[in-house]
């Protein structure tokens, strides 16, 4: 079994000579049988272990024995060991999850703590073909796509997992042969599990039709992880092409993202969501729907609330995916520093002024020069108000500020962010968008202020880029 372990791991480059790797022990047979065969590789692939174990205070005495079980074995064999007791019930009930899923995100964020501070490479635990077997019809029975019918992968995240293709007799006639007295979880038995369940009455009822069903569940998820990681890799490929991504928000152009499949599209959604939120726990195929429906109806202003204070909105031309939050108008005016800077507490946004000597020539619409002897009175600061209009640089007559972001395609959630300029006459520079006619420097102007953005959030440079 060693030399099978070690082979698996190679082909899965789980670990590297001279790692550093934290095992997870429970005390059970697979936790058990995993730590054995380390302390074996330990010497032969020069690799440092340690060895972590969590209490989560739900069994009782029969919990607190399994850790002292493992503080000896550790002790026994000269193995550091690192122990945390917690509270699953009461994090359970604090996060209104379920006590399983207690206890796993619990016993996983003390793992990763641990590996962190000991500067582990990796973290080992030991689900084996049985549990990927569960695994895969777990999410078969819950609907999954592709992400979950690939079931527990070798290594994800930081965590290995080397026994993966070791079966439970593999395992048990492991101990055996070592002399192993493992512990045993009494609640591996109680059929309240959804897990339990499928492995005590599920399989052995698909064992009738397919004596290998757990091979067959084990290969086929491998499968379908292959073709998964290559619609992966593709999905993100046009992901860093066809997305514009700032602070707290990523935009797809829909004439793009529409001449997608729609399995990348289901991707790049979520490659989206997990930019924005470092997650994609809670979203669902029904989120995602929603948002592909949402895409193909390309009805400016309709909306979408998902998990993670998440919006996904249709602007125009722009699929967007949003965590950032609403930003009402600036009720009150406050002066803008000449020279010097000012920041727009509401958007993070800076606009900065200096004195300029002459007019340069720009590129950008960050960037604007204005007449200081034009200016009646002083330069201020607000955001748009109803009635709004201005003479648009270059042109004649006036026009509204509405149809000026509406000609523009300007975000709704963008239209109240944007810096308005204004003296005591009118609006002086919409910032980063238009500048007005009354103060726009001729060759006779000899008091230049030069006015930039400094976006901070982007918002600017994502809401005015080229379209």
């Amino acid at each position: 079994m060693l030399a099978h372990v070690l082979k698996f791991s190679n082909h899965h480059k789980l670990f590297s000579n001279g790692d550093c790797i934290l095992l997870a022990c429970s005390g059970g047979p697979d936790s058990l049988c995993m730590t054995h065969i380390f302390m074996r590789l330990a010497e032969k692939c020069n690799l440092k272990i340690f060895v972590a174990h969590v209490e989560h205070g739900i069994r009782g005495q029969a919990s607190i024995a399994d850790a002292q079980f493992v503080e000896k074995f550790c002790r026994d064999n000269q193995l550091p060991f690192y122990l945390k007791e917690v509270n699953a019930c009461a994090y359970a009930d604090t996060h209104k999850i379920s006590l399983e899923t207690a206890a796993r995100e619990l016993r996983y964020d003390f793992l990763r703590e641990t590996a962190h501070s000991l500067g582990c490479t990796a973290i080992a635990v030991a689900h084996h073909r049985g549990d990927q077997a569960e695994t895969v019809l777990m999410h078969m029975l819950r609907g999954a796509g592709l992400d979950g019918l690939s079931g527990i992968q070798p290594k994800a995240h930081g965590i290995i997992r080397p026994l993966l293709d070791c079966t439970r007799e593999d395992i048990e006639n492991y101990c055996r042969l070592h002399a192993l007295q493992p512990r045993r979880d009494a609640t591996n038995g109680d059929t309240t599990y959804t897990r339990n369940r499928i492995r005590m009455d599920l399989l052995p009822y698909l064992r009738s039709y397919n004596s290998n069903i757990e091979e067959t569940l084990c290969r086929t998820a491998f499968l379908l992880a292959e073709e998964n990681d290559f619609l992966t890799t593709y999905a993100q490929t046009v992901y860093n092409k066809i997305v514009s991504k700032v602070k707290n928000r990523c935009a797809f152009l829909l004439a793009e993202f529409s001449l997608q499949h729609i399995a990348v599209k289901r991707k790049l959604i979520r490659a989206a969501i997990f930019d924005l939120c470092g997650t994609t726990k809670d979203i669902r195929n029904v989120h995602i729907d929603a948002i592909i429906l949402l895409a193909a109806r390309e009805k400016t202003g309709t909306s979408i609330n998902l998990p993670h204070a998440l919006k996904v909105l249709i602007e125009y031309h722009q699929l967007i995916i949003s965590t950032e939050k609403e930003v009402t108008c600036i009720n009150k005016a406050f002066p803008l520093n000449v020279p010097g800077s000012t920041q727009i507490p509401e958007s993070g946004i800076i606009i900065n002024a200096e004195t300029a000597q002459t007019v340069e020539s720009v590129k950008t619409k960050q960037i604007c020069f204005i007449d200081k002897d034009k200016i009646a009175g002083s330069l201020k600061i607000r955001t748009r108000k109803n009635g709004d209009s201005f003479s648009p640089k270059g042109l004649t007559g006036h026009k509204k500020l509405k149809d000026l972001f509406i000609d523009n395609k300007i975000p709704r959630i963008d239209r109240d962010r944007i810096p308005i300029l204004f003296d005591d006459i009118g609006i002086v520079w919409i910032a980063g968008i238009q500048q007005d006619n009354r103060c726009v420097p001729t060759t006779e102007s000899k008091n230049l202020v030069k006015l930039s953005l400094n976006d901070t959030n982007s918002i600017l440079t994502f809401t005015t880029q080229p379209h």
